[in-house]
């Protein structure tokens, strides 16, 4: 079960990894567009008041189109036998855990919560917010991070597994891939929005 959760690149065949990458990134989509979530970089979530269907889907094809180009460029720095395919169901399969988190905007309650507290702020009120709404931000605040662990954990193994990275650089490498891809994934999102 562990393999399965964490590194799932070892004991499935890139059709398998790809299959389902793709499953979960529709119905990520799918969840995006019902839950009012935008993808709004590799490393993103933020819920909006209303999208349209479109918008998380290319949110996440942009998302994984930018990570997998970075992540293979990297990639083949450091294994010139590197295949796309790999660092792709890689990517892909990292992302899952972002969409569950979409479940916290069910009626927009994640949405309504976190205007709430904006407007309290500007009113210098924010001493008022209710102990509910504080409750339910810690509980999704923990999700979030537990979900953003898990999602670098299963990119990352499946990263040194496609390049069959063993060094620290190859560590540096990666992380440096993972900010670019988030700095260029942003650009794009907001330029073709």
């Amino acid at each position: 079960m562990r393999t399965l959760l964490f590194n799932p690149f070892e004991k499935y065949s890139d059709k398998i990894l790809i299959i389902f990458g793709l499953l979960f990134t529709l119905i990520g989509g799918y969840w995006g567009f019902v839950f009012n979530a935008r993808f709004d970089g590799v490393i993103d979530l933020h819920f909006v008041k209303n999208v349209s269907i479109y918008n998380p889907l290319l949110d996440i094809g942009i998302d994984i189109l930018t990570l997998t180009i970075c992540l293979f460029v990297i990639g083949k720095l450091i294994n010139n036998k590197t295949r796309c395919i790999d660092i792709l169901s890689a990517t892909m399969i990292a992302r899952i855990p972002f969409y569950f988190i979409t479940f916290f905007n069910a009626n927009n309650k994640a949405y309504a919560i976190s205007e709430g507290i904006l407007t309290l702020a500007k009113s210098n009120q924010i001493n008022t917010l209710e102990a509910s709404g504080i409750f339910y931000l810690m509980i999704m605040t923990f999700a979030i991070i537990a979900s953003l662990i898990w999602s670098m954990v299963l990119l990352f193994n499946g990263f040194k597994t496609a390049v069959n990275a063993k060094e620290t650089k190859h560590t540096l490498f990666f992380i440096g891939a993972l900010i670019s891809a988030e700095i260029l994934s942003k650009i794009l999102i907001i330029t073709l929005n």
